[in-house]
């Protein structure tokens, strides 16, 4: 089967293509792919965006995220995971995230060790299998698992490493709260805003600089006008609503508590739901949902030396999607006509 892309930029047709003839280039285009799903898309221009913006925040973290995700694809090719799940990247991206979480949680600091390499193979491979399982079970509902996969893999690696000395982790993840719950004696400048607002992208890579945000925005932007316009406002109200409930700053000020709200409304305006002005409202009311289910969670895993990961868009994102006949004002998106909100509402047109 071709795979089509979801998107339209003018060499990616093409680039598809020469994909579909050549089975090297369509091992590279189902890993591109794999990364530009991180935004829900599978123009591959936007997944080497993606990956180079990781790169520009730790190599480290780099080399990990590629290791896992080329560990995963040739684990799913080997399997004969359906070509144009994985053409589009949908075994590809939990790994891709998952190998960022795994440099940045198990190995902070560290150059690429050999620990680094087996956590990274491990995670590909439980990527793989997680996402048929998960995927499997919520096909009965009609409902992706989107990012599930990878947050369970750093769910159960990153507390793992804390009882295996051998591989020398130095863990970020320490088992209790390590900072106050309040700040309302924090000071807010508009520099401080515009990196947090940049960090909220940031964090989607799990980096913590401005210029991995800058490459997650145009990863984001030659893919979808609409995606772009949509996470420019979720990261602003997220960090508006962390600093309203006088959250940490220093937490704020490095995106922790707006990628889930970036991601939630990728998945939620013009993917899960048509676009609308109803769900515009509702897709920033999740959005601004996250962050407080951000903090709830960092309370609940921080006894276990867990990280939150994308659990909070993952969670609200599901269960927004699970509950599709009970919200009759919006209009759901079959999850196999998924692409970017432009194609899905020409699609949705052309049906009427």
């Amino acid at each position: 089967m071709a795979a089509l892309a979801s998107c339209k930029f003018p060499f990616v047709d093409r680039w598809k293509a020469a994909a579909d003839k050549n089975g090297v280039l369509g091992f590279v285009d189902s890993v591109l792919s794999g990364y530009g799903q991180i935004a829900f898309n599978d123009n591959p221009l936007s997944g080497l965006l993606f990956l180079a913006g990781c790169f520009a925040g730790s190599v480290q973290n780099g080399v990990s995220s590629l290791i896992c995700a080329l560990t995963a694809t040739a684990m799913a090719y080997l399997l004969l995971v359906p070509t144009i799940a994985l053409r589009l990247g949908l075994y590809t991206f939990n790994a891709a995230l998952a190998g960022m979480g795994i440099g940045l949680f198990i190995f902070p600091g560290q150059d690429v060790t050999a620990g680094l390499v087996f956590f990274s193979v491990v995670g590909g491979v439980l990527c793989v299998f997680l996402t048929a399982a998960f995927s499997g079970f919520l096909s009965k509902w009609n409902v992706p698992s989107l990012a599930l996969p990878y947050c369970t893999v750093l769910f159960i690696l990153v507390p793992a490493s804390l009882l295996i000395p051998v591989i020398e982790p130095t863990t970020s993840v320490i088992p209790y709260l390590n900072e106050p719950a309040l700040g309302a004696s924090q000071v807010w400048t508009l520099p401080d805003f515009l990196t947090a607002f940049m960090n909220n992208f940031s964090e989607v890579l799990w980096q913590a600089t401005p210029l991995s945000g800058a490459f997650f925005l145009a990863g984001v932007v030659v893919a979808s006008r609409v995606d772009f316009v949509m996470v420019l406002i979720g990261s602003a109200l997220a960090s508006g609503f962390a600093i309203v409930l006088g959250l940490p700053q220093a937490s704020n000020m490095i995106g922790i508590y707006g990628y889930n709200a970036v991601l939630l409304l990728l998945v939620l305006f013009g993917r899960g739901y048509a676009m609308s002005v109803r769900n515009f409202l509702f897709s920033v009311v999740m959005a601004l949902v996250s962050v407080v289910i951000t903090v709830w969670l960092s309370a609940v895993f921080a006894p276990l030396g867990a990280p939150v990961a994308a659990f909070p868009y993952v969670l609200l994102g599901i269960l927004a999607l699970l509950g599709k006949n009970g919200l009759a004002g919006l209009k759901w998106v079959d999850p196999l006509k998924w692409g970017v909100p432009e194609t899905i509402a020409k699609a949705l047109k052309e049906e009427m």
